[in-house]
């Protein structure tokens, strides 16, 4: 069985469709599906779409991760009550395509995790602002800095694991923000995990709901506490 969680805040203009998208490749693969919609209420209608598609899909579930808010809080609670042996999450958006997961999972064989990357040979970051290009690639810097990551990218939705492996690293992370991406291949790296970069296309949706310096700002404090984190064995550090 293959797990997709799809983290949703105020996606009414978009959740329903690429759950359909999802649908239909897995579908046309003949793969045995679960969608996991990790939903945190806001002021838009997104309930009460995901509420249209339930009772159309059986293969669809919600999770409400109000109390957990962020990207990671929705993304970890998402993975922690899928049942698939490989389980993945992308963006509501659609933005790294989920046919792309074609390409990672045979890689599965050979690995543990694959990533997307926008920006190793093959990869296509897509039209973006300046701001977001900032903040992508000096992001990139720091985790370099800080963490000792080398990843060439941490966060392009599209990120592929063995069902064990993602229980395992989904259950020590602490972060709810967008920092989990950071944290979830900084403790990869620490318990010898084999990580694979997988060069993906990145289509930006043009109505994100991310504020880009609020972002920027939290994502450097998340990278702190990651570190401090790991100093004081809060992943239960062995």
């Amino acid at each position: 069985m293959l797990t997709v969680v799809i983290p949703a805040y105020e996606e009414e203009g978009v959740i329903a469709e690429t759950i359909a998208t999802v649908r239909a490749h897995a579908a046309h693969r003949g793969w045995e599906l679960e969608i996991v919609v990790a939903y945190s209420q806001g002021r838009d209608r997104t309930r009460e779409v995901l509420e249209t598609v339930l009772a159309q899909c059986p293969d669809v579930r919600v999770v409400d991760t109000t109390a957990q808010f962020g990207k990671g809080g929705a993304v970890r609670s998402g993975m922690l009550v899928g049942r698939g042996e490989v389980r993945c999450f992308i963006d509501a958006d659609n933005g790294v395509s989920f046919d792309q997961i074609e390409a990672a999972l045979p890689l599965l064989e050979g690995c543990d995790i694959v990533i997307g990357s926008r920006y190793v040979a093959g990869g296509d970051p897509g039209r973006r602002s300046l701001a977001r290009t900032v903040l992508s690639r000096g992001g990139s810097f720091l985790m370099r800095l800080l963490l000792g990551l080398r990843y060439a990218d941490t966060r392009a939705p599209l990120k592929v694991f063995r069902g064990a492996i993602a229980e395992e690293l989904f259950s020590r992370l602490r972060l709810d923000g967008f920092g989990f991406d950071s944290e979830l291949l900084f403790l990869a790296d620490r318990y010898s995990y084999r990580v694979h970069e997988l060069p993906v296309r990145y289509q930006q949706f043009e109505n994100s709901t991310v504020r880009v310096p609020a972002a920027a700002i939290r994502s450097i404090f998340e990278l702190v506490e990651i570190r401090w984190n790991w100093v004081r064995g809060r992943y239960g550090n062995v």
